[in-house]
């Protein structure tokens, strides 16, 4: 008889922790890392820079280990291109000569800066060491809407001039007729589209109380699509118009990518 009492008092008390474990969760959380915008230039290099994430998630475990999240995020990826190119164009001048418009970019440095909203939709695995101690991994996809994407220019010049060919004849530090030295004074936004993204994150959460959870972790976010729609407009224009390295022919996909590490906070609804 006392087998089975204890028997049967081991079951309701594992039926009552997996009910604890069961349940809401509301998360706030705040990272940075690598968040790179991703492209490769064809006259040129990129390199990635730092950026951050936040957000705010809404957890259902339907058993002691599984559940689901799903909430809002802002995201931001940021790259820098470095530009070496000799561009040339046929042209007429105002006296309806033809020529070659040419551009040397040297050095041209540009900072593209996005940032995106998002929706996420993920998979949580939770399993806990000990009554304070445990990990929480979530894994799935996002979407994510760019509401922000602009350039600056920083570095280098463009060094422009004018080929006569019938003349064999090259005029140059001419500002009156568009040949001259340009610095990087240039600015504007680009157009990008939505993002998919395949989402990993890995960490572990301390109890501090009955209600909160701190949590700490590392995530990788993977672009699945190419964001950007490919142009074929030259760098620098014959006008004196400036395409941003981004709407030109220079680069054709981006998938930007991030990874990092992220601090938050996990409430029992």
């Amino acid at each position: 008889m006392n087998k089975r009492i204890s028997i049967l008092l081991g079951l309701i008390l594992s039926t009552l922790i997996h009910a604890q474990e069961k349940g809401n969760y509301l998360n706030i959380n705040l990272g940075g890392g690598l968040h790179n915008l991703s492209y490769t230039l064809q006259d040129g290099t990129q390199k990635g820079n730092t950026g951050i994430s936040a957000g705010i998630g809404f957890s259902h475990f339907f058993t002691r280990q599984w559940g689901f999240q799903t909430g809002l995020g802002i995201e931001t990826f940021n790259a820098t291109s470095t530009l070496n190119v000799l561009e040339a164009t046929p042209a007429i001048d105002s006296d309806g000569d033809a020529y070659i418009f040419k551009s040397d970019i040297r050095g041209w440095k540009e900072n593209q800066s996005s940032v995106y909203l998002e929706i996420p939709l993920t998979g949580q695995f939770k399993y806990t060491y000990s009554d304070k101690i445990g990990i929480i991994s979530t894994f799935g996809a996002k979407v994510a809407f760019p509401i922000n994407t602009t350039y600056k220019t920083t570095g280098g010049e463009i060094v422009t001039s004018g080929y006569y060919p019938q003349w064999d004849a090259e005029l140059t530090d001419m500002p009156q007729h568009g040949f001259t030295t340009i610095h990087p004074t240039f600015n504007g936004d680009y157009s990008l589209k939505a993002l998919y993204s395949a989402v990993v994150e890995l960490g572990g959460i301390y109890k501090l109380s009955d209600k909160q959870h701190l949590y700490i972790g590392g995530y990788l976010n993977y672009g699945l699509n190419n964001v950007l729609s490919p142009e074929t407009k030259k760098v620098y224009l014959v006008d004196g118009g400036y395409s941003g390295v981004l709407g030109t022919y220079q680069t054709k996909s981006i998938k930007p990518f991030s990874i990092g590490l992220k601090l938050g906070l996990y409430f029992k609804l």
